[in-house]
C-alpha cells in the first residue's frame, strides 16, 4: 500500500475489505456491540500479516478505527465497492452493480490487498464475537447438497 495512503484512505481501504470479506464469507449481519467489535478487532490487527501496511489504523480500545472506518463508509467517496450500514447493526452492503467474479481482482486494486488475505482478518474478526452475534446468508431453502459457496 503507497506510503502516501493518509488515515481516511486506510479507513477506506479496511471497511471496503472487511465488507467484501464479510460478503465471501456469507455474514450478512454482526449484532454485537462496538466495545467487542472494537475488542475482536484489536485481536485480529494484531495477528494480520498485513496491519503494518496501514500504520494509520488504530487498534486501542480507546482510538480504534474500526467504528469510525465502518460508520462512515456511506459518505467517504473513495468507497468504491462496499460501505456498511451501521444502524442498529453492522450490515456489510456490496455494490450490486459489480460483478461478483469482478470483486477480488477490483478490491486486490482498490486496497493493494488480495481477497484471501481480507477473508483471513475478517474470519479473525468474527472468530472473536459470539456465534449469534455473526449472521449468515440463510441457504437452508436451497436444493443443493451442501452448503453452497458465496459468488466471489
Amino acid at each position: 500500500m503507497p506510503v502516501a495512503m493518509n488515515e481516511s484512505t486506510q479507513q477506506n481501504a479496511l471497511q471496503q475489505g472487511l465488507a467484501v470479506g464479510c460478503r465471501a464469507l456469507g455474514i450478512t449481519e454482526i449484532t454485537a456491540d462496538w466495545d467487542s467489535v472494537k475488542q475482536s478487532f484489536r485481536r485480529a490487527w494484531l495477528t494480520w500479516d498485513h496491519a503494518h501496511t496501514m500504520p494509520a489504523i488504530r487498534h486501542d480500545l480507546v482510538h480504534s478505527s474500526i467504528r469510525p472506518a465502518l460508520v462512515r463508509s456511506k459518505t467517504r467517496p473513495g468507497s468504491l465497492i462496499a460501505s456498511w450500514s451501521c444502524e442498529g447493526s453492522l450490515r456489510p452492503l456490496v455494490r450490486e452493480d459489480i460483478a461478483p467474479g469482478a470483486l477480488p481482482e477490483l478490491l486486490a486494486l482498490v486496497t493493494a490487498i488480495s481477497l484471501e488475505d481480507w477473508i483471513e482478518l475478517t474470519r479473525s474478526l468474527v472468530a472473536g464475537l459470539d456465534d449469534h452475534d455473526v449472521v449468515h446468508e440463510d441457504y437452508s431453502r436451497q436444493a443443493t447438497s451442501g452448503t453452497p459457496e458465496p459468488a466471489i
